[in-house]
């Protein structure tokens, strides 16, 4: 009786494990300009040339700041592949797929090294919520001392 009930448990394991792997959303990234939306594939995102790794300190609330490295795309770069023409723009809308929100200006977009789009931190991709994680992409503004506007769980970017 207790071999039945043993084998009985692992089968129900697996099948959930097989379900919850099954049904693992796939990363998305949506950029919507006045009424056209386009569906970045992320696959692009992580295998783009002008991807690079840069350090970064974390700075959490309560917490001692970490040194980490993240790998990501700046975000004028991302859009110039997309093919979107940012100086029609003059500002730019992050949501997240937990509702939190900032806009930023075209102009701090446009400085050179700064507003970046990441998908990996210290190596590994990032996890999304569901997961645990910051992702599938989170924004890193260097030039932001405190870490205050960067947003994790990004999926979507509107340009006005």
């Amino acid at each position: 009786m207790i071999k039945k009930n043993v084998i009985k448990n692992i089968i129900i394991v697996c099948v959930l494990m097989l379900l919850t792997a099954c049904s693992e959303e796939k990363a998305s990234l949506i950029i919507k300009i006045e009424n056209e939306v386009t569906e970045v594939e992320t696959d692009n995102i992580y295998s783009s040339t002008d991807a690079i790794d840069f350090p970064a300190v974390v700075r959490s609330s309560g917490q001692k700041p970490v040194e980490t490295e993240y790998k990501g795309i700046e975000l004028i770069k991302l859009l110039n592949e997309n093919r979107v023409e940012a100086d029609k723009f003059t500002r730019v809308t992050f949501n997240a797929s937990d509702g939190y929100r900032i806009i930023l200006d075209m102009e701090e977009i446009k400085e050179q090294s700064n507003v970046y789009l990441c998908f990996e931190r210290d190596g590994e991709i990032l996890k999304s919520k569901q997961q645990g994680g910051n992702g599938p992409f989170q924004l890193i503004i260097r030039r932001d001392p405190f870490s205050q506007r960067w947003i994790k769980h990004v999926n979507e970017i509107i340009l006005e």
